[in-house]
């Protein structure tokens, strides 16, 4: 397959059709577009809306504020492989379409979309898709995200670190691995989806390496990849500790991997690393342990990251972080979930982090 460098869409997607059990409802690119900037929805647009539940309809707006910037070149390259090509032969199943093309239109939408200034998101995707009219699945959407983000471990299974058997894992970790090559960072974020929530938004010369699901235990496995493409990086921050306690991780197990991470980042022409603590949940979301650990646990799981800091002589940078937190709680109206910061919980994330890279 040619390189979908030079790709420009001949036609763009102006309505996209979306399917969802019986519904069916076609909305204009455009009406999305302008929902995500002013949060008013046309007539066609709140149909869709109407027939969600709140937690669908908030995961929606979530998904609209993703952009992220990638590297073009290493992104393109990922697509060619075959862990490339079999996620896009796995997506193009919730695209529906009456010739054959649905898989180079997905992978000419995906490198085009990327290339927008905002960066890859649902809307960059849908305005570079190379057709008039796209028709999408919802069910089969989510069927497919629950796939991809799980390894072959029962659903009613406890939570654990699947990030280097699950394909969206994987293919994060090759994308990484393609756009560290022989690069050198003033600042890299190594962290969980928190962190991997800000995108590439921490300034030039950085990068977010920030993967969902996150611990320790994958912590390392990252870092083991990364090292042999040469990557510098001037200052770390390591942002881990909440999985690791939703996890059922072992103190034992969970200092040794710190400490671990540590030194592999010191072969990194590293200058400076500072640990974030683990970060808390609300106080809903910590009694639920198919969403976050209990309070207690995070508590230790900090402790520990104090003790780990003190050993190697790192900062514990979590001044920044006061905000988000009322009791050692999240606050309510910085999450969407409970467990996840909102945009105005990752602006103060953001700003926390650029204070300690820009000292």
């Amino acid at each position: 397959m040619h390189s979908g460098l030079g790709l420009l869409p001949s036609l763009a997607a102006e309505k996209v059709t979306v399917r969802y059990g019986l519904f069916e409802q076609s909305i204009p690119v455009a009406d999305i577009r302008n929902y995500d900037k002013t949060q008013k929805a046309s007539a066609d647009l709140q149909s869709f809306l109407d027939y969600l539940s709140a937690k669908e309809k908030q995961k929606f707006q979530d998904a609209l504020q993703v952009k992220m910037s990638l590297n073009i070149v290493a992104l393109d390259k990922l697509l060619n492989t075959g862990m490339g090509k079999q996620i896009l032969s796995f997506a193009s199943q919730a695209i529906a379409r009456r010739d054959q093309a649905s898989i180079p239109a997905l992978r000419s939408a995906i490198i085009i979309g990327a290339r927008s200034p905002e960066g890859l998101g649902l809307i960059s995707f849908l305005e570079a898709y190379p057709s008039n009219q796209l028709v999408v699945d919802v069910s089969k959407i989510s069927k497919l995200v629950g796939l991809a983000n799980s390894s072959s471990s029962s659903a009613d299974a406890p939570p654990k670190d699947n990030v280097s058997s699950s394909p969206l894992g994987r293919i994060a970790l090759q994308y990484q691995t393609l756009a560290a090559q022989d690069k050198q960072f003033s600042g890299c974020l190594f962290g969980d989806s928190i962190s991997a929530g800000l995108g590439n938004t921490l300034g030039e010369g950085t990068f977010n390496f920030g993967l969902n699901g996150l611990s320790t235990i994958s912590l390392l496995e990252q870092l083991k990849s990364l090292i042999p493409t040469k990557i510098k990086c001037e200052k770390a921050i390591i942002a881990v500790g909440g999985n690791d306690a939703w996890y059922g991780i072992s103190d034992e197990l969970f200092t040794k991997n710190l400490q671990e991470a540590i030194a592999l980042i010191r072969t990194m022409g590293n200058k400076e690393i500072f640990l974030i603590p683990a970060f808390y949940s609300t106080v809903a979301a910590s009694s639920d342990p198919t969403v976050a650990a209990p309070f207690s646990r995070v508590e230790q799981i900090n402790a520990l990251i104090n003790q780990v800091a003190e050993i190697e002589k790192v900062p514990v940078a979590a001044a920044g972080l006061a905000p988000l937190y009322e009791n050692n709680a999240l606050k309510e109206n910085l999450t969407s979930d409970g467990d996840h910061l909102n945009a105005e919980g990752l602006k103060i994330y953001r700003q926390a982090l650029l204070q300690i890279l820009e000292n």
